[in-house]
């Protein structure tokens, strides 16, 4: 009921104005299956299989000189065996349609502000941060890396219904961008957090020149209950993460290194708490070949974050078989090493990785990972894919997992 009550509120409100905009259209449909298999202490081998669907409908459209709208719904279902071949995985408590769907976007966006050309606010319900970001990340992940079943592991969609608030935005399309952001953070999908976070993003970019831009950033959680960033203090109510992020390129070379602090406090202080290893550090880099009618990239990523450096709306990815390594927590207490390789022809790509996690502490055995993905691109808007991953405990070879993957993602129109 308040699904529906929110939803149509948002259509109260822009639908008058939609009748005589134009309307752009844009969305994404992602449905996948899997199949996983894990073997422990003994000799039998349990298997699992599943099915995601996920539908992502927005339009964009203007409403008067410099300000547009925006409005998304999105819509998750899982279906797997779980002892009952062919029925949805739990429908103890389904009410239908509404029961899976959220309003993901529901915004207003005022350009020019203040006759400046260079300043954009937005206000509502947004996505905010960039795909694969080690720390910050509110929008569509990956349904290939995230694809744990969706009633089942109700983390890995804790945060993608968007974030309710302000964000004002400093561009001179040139060299420097700046993101004053301030929201309410709600988990929509799960009980983890009945208490809203308020969040308070400062995040900056400047281009020192054509091949070198460095990224500054803090984010600032506050709470009465469970915080999603800071350090490994369920006492806690405020957390901070203050970090710098440089990227240099140089032709075909590119080189990234990321590291960040984290703090915490139990009384509302701002970088109150300055506990042991709360340290997130992070180091990429990778080299194409441009060979006769395709491309190579390897490449290399390394990613360390302490015992008291926390994030569950990290993108970061480790591997097919995220459910190893705490990924429907987010990150940490985490040590990565990851070597591969992207290959790419014409409509055809694939990609090779080679991983290494373990704990940060090093207190418990590292697992490999091995995996392998194939895609093919259809049209420029339809990609199948489909993947294998292996992975063992450094010293059990006994204790394994694997899981297959074969999906497709259609993304169409555009804001």
């Amino acid at each position: 009921m308040k699904k529906f009550f929110v939803l149509a509120l948002a259509l109260a409100l822009f639908v008058p104005a939609v009748a005589s905009a134009q309307i752009n259209w844009y969305g994404q449909l992602d449905i996948m299956g899997s199949m996983d298999r894990s073997q422990g202490n003994t000799n039998f081998a349990d298997q699992y299989s599943y099915t995601n669907s996920r539908l992502f409908v927005g339009a964009n459209f203007g409403l008067e000189e410099n300000i547009e709208a925006n409005v998304a719904l999105m819509y998750t279902n899982s279906w797997g065996d779980n002892y009952l071949a062919g029925q949805q995985m739990d429908n103890t408590n389904d009410t239908g349609l509404l029961s899976k769907t959220v309003l993901a976007e529901a915004n207003i966006v005022f350009k020019n502000l203040f006759d400046n050309d260079k300043l954009t606010l937005k206000v509502g319900k947004f996505y905010y941060g960039e795909k694969g970001d080690a720390i910050f990340y509110v929008g569509l992940r990956d349904m290939s890396k995230w694809g744990y079943a969706y009633s089942d592991d109700y983390w890995n969609s804790a945060f993608d219904g968007g974030m309710d608030g302000a964000q004002l935005t400093y561009d001179d399309q040139e060299k420097l961008k700046v993101d004053l952001v301030y929201s309410k953070l709600t988990n929509e999908q799960s009980d983890v957090n009945d208490d809203k976070i308020n969040m308070i993003i400062v995040n900056g970019k400047y281009k020192i020149n054509d091949n070198i831009n460095v990224r500054g950033y803090i984010y600032d959680s506050e709470t009465t209950d469970y915080n999603v960033i800071g350090t490994d203090d369920f006492s806690a109510n405020r957390a901070e993460i203050i970090g710098i992020n440089p990227d240099v390129t140089f032709g075909a070379l590119k080189v990234s290194g990321e590291i960040a602090k984290a703090y915490s406090s139990r009384q509302s202080k701002m970088f109150d708490e300055d506990l042991e290893d709360s340290v997130l550090t992070k180091l990429n880099a990778s080299y194409q070949f441009d060979l006769t009618g395709m491309t190579l990239t390897p490449r290399v990523q390394y990613l360390r974050c302490g015992n008291n450096f926390w994030s569950d709306v990290s993108d970061a990815n480790f591997g097919l078989i995220t459910g190893t390594y705490n990924n429907w927590w987010g990150i940490y207490s985490l040590e990565s090493m990851n070597i591969g390789a992207d290959w790419s022809k014409g409509k055809y790509s694939a990609s090779l990785d080679i991983f290494k996690n373990g704990d940060a502490n090093g207190g418990n055995s590292y697992w490999y990972e091995y995996d392998l993905v194939g895609k093919y691109k259809y049209t420029e808007a339809i990609e199948f894919y489909a993947g294998y991953a292996y992975a063992v405990q450094e010293d059990d070879s006994n204790n394994w997992e694997t899981r297959g993957i074969m999906g497709v993602n259609w993304k169409f129109g555009s804001k």
